[in-house]
């Protein structure tokens, strides 16, 4: 059985466990302050957005420019989205955006069979869970 376990799979599944948590406690106990579940999520799926474009990048071989662009692009989005956190601004919905053309982009870019199973049992859902759990939490 643990031999079946794709443990990147595993791993990134469990990475959508805070949000689950935030959403838990935001609209049912309250036990944390309101300010910093949200403060946390928007932190915490920057951190994600970045993680997600950082996966274009493969360092053991030559990557076509098009890849080190859409792999830089999160990274200098989110330097931006912080900025505009930092100054007070409603950046939420931005980033339900960037997270929609991001898995937009990496349509086209998944070409190879495994990367499409990728694709589709890994970024599709969790990117869209994501979104729904980033929309929720807007309520």
């Amino acid at each position: 059985m643990i031999k079946n376990i794709n443990l990147q799979f595993l791993i990134s599944y469990l990475g959508f466990f805070p949000f689950l948590i935030t959403l838990i406690d935001k609209f049912f106990f309250q036990y944390l302050n309101s300010n910093i579940v949200d403060d946390f999520i928007i932190i915490y799926s920057l951190v994600i957005f970045v993680f997600i474009g950082a996966l274009h990048w493969n360092l053991s071989q030559h990557v076509p420019y098009k890849l080190v662009i859409v792999g830089f692009m999160p990274s200098f989005a989110t330097v931006f989205i912080i900025l505009m956190f930092f100054l007070s601004y409603e950046v939420i919905w931005i980033i339900i955006c960037l997270f929609f053309i991001q898995l937009f982009a990496d349509n086209f870019i998944y070409r190879q069979k495994f990367e499409r199973k990728v694709y589709f049992i890994l970024r599709v859902p969790l990117s869209l869970s994501i979104i729904l759990c980033l929309a929720i939490m807007q309520l």
